[in-house]
């Protein structure tokens, strides 16, 4: 009797965790690709010299980080 309560509500767990990373999964290809369109619109208004899009620069050091100068 208990047996098929416990088979339903495994059952049930698995198809949860599966929807759950597949819709990660869904997210995380979808912010790759905005991050891919963005990078590459950015390159493409640095290459053409245009102004309203800032240039990508070096990476600033984090606040609270020590910075080694010499």
């Amino acid at each position: 009797m208990i047996r098929p309560v416990v088979r339903g509500t495994i059952k049930t767990s698995v198809k949860l965790a599966v929807d759950v990373k597949r819709a990660a999964h869904e997210i995380n290809e979808d912010i790759s690709d905005i991050a891919a369109e963005a990078s590459a619109e950015a390159f493409a208004a640095d290459v053409r010299g245009d102004a309203d899009v800032p240039r990508q620069s070096a990476k600033k050091p984090r606040a609270g980080k020590a910075v080694a100068t010499d």
